[in-house]
């Protein structure tokens, strides 16, 4: 069979896709007796430049962070499951919905939305931002995701062209 499955999904907007799971310790406490934020936003930056990674087959950068919203807090010892997707690609960027959801391990409880994001990764080669290979959508939900890094991307570039 000369099939390159591999490279055939990896043009899939499913295949950009990076799960990761952390159980939350001390040293990653605020003050208040929650998990810092920047420990959560440092985790959500690891996760998306693994999509990055995976879609461009290179070195990538972050260029922003954006929109992202601390919905409830996570605590010692919870359970964290980090969802990474890639929802758009432009010539160099590609725009990534991070979330992360909380499951108390102590009660088992299902999993909840406890911080959503999105963040903006560039492909580079030389130190240069370069080409990253298109998405092919294939079903109903990835082209609702599509369309919305799309509006995401060309609102982004709009309030740059407009600060100049």
């Amino acid at each position: 069979m000369n099939y390159d499955l591999y490279h055939e999904l990896n043009k899939n907007i499913s295949f950009a896709r990076a799960t990761s799971e952390y159980i939350m310790h001390p040293n990653q406490l605020n003050p208040q007796g929650s998990i810092h934020g920047g420990e959560l936003i440092k985790i959500m930056d690891m996760v998306a430049g693994i999509v990055a990674r995976k879609h461009s087959r290179g070195m990538v950068l972050s260029k922003r962070l954006d929109d992202i919203v601390f919905h409830k807090p996570v605590y010692l010892g919870d359970l964290v499951t980090v969802i990474g997707q890639l929802i758009y690609v432009g010539r160099s960027s590609m725009e990534i919905m991070v979330q992360i959801y909380r499951t108390k391990v102590s009660d088992s409880l299902d999993p909840e939305l406890v911080v959503s994001g999105f963040v903006t990764m560039v492909h580079l080669v030389d130190d240069t931002p370069s080409q990253v290979p298109g998405l092919v959508v294939n079903s109903k939900e990835e082209r609702i995701l599509y369309e919305l890094g799309k509006k995401r991307h060309q609102e982004i570039r709009e309030k740059l062209m407009n600060s100049k």
